[in-house]
């Protein structure tokens, strides 16, 4: 298992990617219905969640301020989510099952 997460912490790292952690599934089954990690793989044993700060002048532009935010986003949210496809095949080449969630 660390094999597994060290190198998903230097993809996470070569891609630009510096806020992740890891938790058990566990700790969310008492989120509502649809939001467990058991209502997407009940055999789910971990999570782990990844994010990329989005740069404070993004909030405080005068101009176009929607637009900036949703541009950014665009961008993040297709690295995060090639990224965690890449994240996925390392979990499932070492015999696991992994579903990666987007948004």
């Amino acid at each position: 298992m660390n094999q597994i997460v060290e190198e998903i912490k230097r993809l996470f790292f070569q891609s630009q990617i510096p806020v992740f952690g890891i938790a058990r599934a566990s700790s969310l089954e008492d989120e509502p219905s649809g939001y467990r990690p058991s209502d997407m793989l009940p055999s789910a044993e971990s999570i782990l969640c990844c994010g990329i700060p989005v740069p404070k002048g993004i909030f405080k532009c005068q101009e176009k301020s929607e637009w900036m935010y949703w541009r950014a986003a665009n961008i993040y949210y297709r690295n995060i989510d090639m990224v965690l496809m890449q994240v996925a095949r390392i979990i499932e080449e070492r015999g696991e099952t992994a579903v990666p969630v987007f948004g």
